[in-house]
C-alpha cells in the first residue's frame, strides 16, 4: 500500500487507494465549482450565479468534484487494463492531489507498447469530455429552471475538465502521459535510457517555463510544474537504476560475509556492536537460518538501563523480506522502493547466505553506467 493511502477497493482485479491529499483537495475542489461563476468558451464552471442557497451550491460543487475525480479514476483504469494485458503487474491505482497514478511494477521493453499504455489514459479523458459535451448542450436547452440548469453545469465541469486533463496530459513533460509517448518515439531511434535522458530534460524545461508563467497568471501552474519537475527527476533516477541493473543478478552485488546477531544477544550487545561497527541493523539467526531482523530504530525503543537484560528474540521483527540468488538485481530496487526498506536478506533454501543494501544497489548502478559509458561514449 502506498504510504499515506487507504484501500478502497479493486476495480478489475486492480487494488485502488485514496491518498490522503486528495481528502484536503477535493474540499477545495467543491468550494472552487460552487463559487465559480467563470465561462470557458460555451462551458459554464460553477454554480455560483444560481439563485440557490450557499449550502446546495456546496453539495452541487461537491457533487462535481467526486464525479471529476471518478473520471480520473477511469483515466487511470484504462493505463492498467491495457497494462495488464499486455502482462505487466498492477500494484494498484492511486488518487492524490494532482489526480492519480497507475504503480507499473515493470518498464515496458518495447517502445510501442509504453506509447498506447501511455496514450490510452488521455484518449480516456477526451472521450468522456466528448461524451460529456453533447449531452450539456441538450440539457442546457431544456429549459432555465435552477434543477435543469444546476445539471447542466454539472455536465458543462465534467466534460470540459476532462478535455483539458486529457489534452494537457498529452503535453510532452514527464511524468505526464505526453512525456512518455515522447520516450517511446525518441526510443526507436536511440537506446531506451538516452531517450529518457531528452524526454526528462524537455520535462523539466517545460516545468520551469510554466511555473514562470504561473508567477504572471495563476498560482496553480506553480504547483504543477513543481509536480512535474520533481516526477521528471524520479524518472530519470529510476530508469538510470533499472537499466543499469537489468541482467545483474542479486549474486553478484550482495555482500556475502553477512554479520548476524541471535535471539538470544541482548541489546545492549546489539548497541556495542553497532558503534565499533557502523551497522544499524542486523539479520537475526539461529542455526543459520534468519528468524529476523533488529535495527537501530529497534533498539533505541527500549530505555538505556533495560537493554542488558532485553534480548534480540524479545523484540526483533519477524516479517522478513528476502529474495533468492539468482533473482535479478532490480528486483531488489522494486522490494526496497514499495516496502521503503534499506536491505533485503538473501536466502537459498532455508539459509541465509548474503544481503543486499541499498549502498550495494548504488554501488552496482555507478559501475553498470560507468561500464555502458565506457563502451557507448557518454
Amino acid at each position: 500500500m502506498p504510504s499515506g493511502s487507504l484501500k478502497i477497493g479493486r476495480l478489475f482485479g486492480i487494488p485502488v487507494f485514496l491518498h490522503i491529499s486528495l481528502l484536503l483537495i477535493l474540499p477545495l475542489f467543491a468550494i472552487v465549482f460552487a463559487y465559480s461563476a467563470v465561462t470557458i468558451y460555451i462551458f459554464p464552471l460553477g454554480y455560483a450565479d444560481l439563485p440557490i442557497t450557499d449550502v446546495e451550491k456546496i453539495i452541487w460543487g461537491s457533487f462535481s468534484a467526486i464525479i471529476f475525480f471518478v473520471s480520473v479514476l477511469v483515466h487511470e483504469l484504462a493505463h492498467s487494463v491495457v497494462a495488464v494485458r499486455r502482462d505487466y503487474k498492477i500494484s494498484g491505482i492511486t488518487l492524490f492531489l494532482f489526480g492519480g497514478l497507475s504503480q507499473i511494477e515493470d518498464a515496458p521493453d518495447e517502445a510501442k507498447r509504453e506509447a498506447w499504455m501511455a496514450f490510452v489514459g488521455p484518449l480516456s479523458s477526451i472521450l468522456i469530455g466528448l461524451i460529456f459535451t453533447p449531452l450539456f448542450l441538450v440539457v442546457n436547452d431544456l429549459g432555465s429552471t435552477v434543477a435543469v440548469q444546476a445539471i447542466a453545469i454539472t455536465l458543462s465541469i465534467i466534460a470540459f475538465y476532462n478535455l483539458f486533463l486529457g489534452f494537457f496530459n498529452l503535453v510532452p513533460a514527464f511524468p505526464m502521459d505526453g512525456g512518455r509517448v515522447l520516450r517511446a518515439e525518441l526510443a526507436k531511434r536511440m537506446d531506451f535510457l538516452r531517450a529518457t535522458q531528452i524526454a526528462v530534460w524537455i520535462g523539466k524545461y517545460l516545468a520551469i517555463a510554466m511555473a514562470i508563467v504561473g508567477v504572471l497568471i495563476n498560482f496553480w501552474l506553480i504547483l504543477i510544474a513543481f509536480f512535474i519537475y520533481l516526477g521528471a527527476d524520479e524518472e530519470w533516477r529510476i530508469t538510470q537504476i533499472t537499466t543499469a541493473l537489468k541482467g545483474v543478478k542479486v549474486s553478484e552485488i550482495m555482500t556475502s560475509n553477512v554479520v548476524t546477531v541471535t535471539p538470544e544477544t541482548t541489546l545492549a550487545e546489539v548497541m556495542q556492536r553497532m558503534m565499533t561497527e557502523r551497522h544499524i541493523g542486523y539479520p537475526v539467526v539461529e542455526g543459520g537460518v534468519p528468524v529476523g531482523v533488529v535495527t537501530l530504530e529497534d533498539v533505541t525503543k527500549i530505555k538505556e538501563h533495560e537493554r542488558a537484560s532485553v534480548k534480540v528474540g524479545q523484540i526483533m521483527s519477524r516479517a522478513l523480506i528476502t529474495i533468492g540468488p539468482e533473482e535479478q538485481a532490480v528486483e531488489v530496487f522494486k522490494i526496497m522502493s514499495a516496502k521503503n526498506i534499506g536491505r533485503v536478506l538473501v536466502v537459498q533454501g532455508r539459509s541465509l547466505v548474503g544481503l543486499v543494501t541499498r549502498t550495494d544497489l548504488m554501488r552496482a548502478m555507478d559501475l553498470m553506467l560507468a561500464k555502458r559509458k565506457a563502451i557507448h561514449g557518454g
